[in-house]
């Protein structure tokens, strides 16, 4: 188990977007956490991909269309 201390203000913003959804203020938070960390580790994962891309793989806008034979 987790103990997080937020300031007043956002403990505030929490109770009150608990009380509109009908949760617990502890279920929100886990809630909201779950998301961020998803978010986080998808961003990791896209830098990851970008980071090993070989530009040689890469195929402009203007060759893909002459390949598909709509360059017009």
């Amino acid at each position: 188990m987790l103990a997080i201390k937020i300031d007043a203000a956002t403990e505030k913003r929490l109770a009150e977007a608990a009380r509109r959804l009908g949760e617990a203020p502890d279920a929100l938070a886990a809630r909201a956490l779950e998301s961020y960390l998803e978010d986080v580790e998808d961003y990791a994962s896209a830098v990851e991909a970008w980071n090993a891309l070989d530009p040689a793989d890469l195929t402009s806008l203007a060759d893909m269309k002459r390949e598909l034979g709509l360059d017009g």
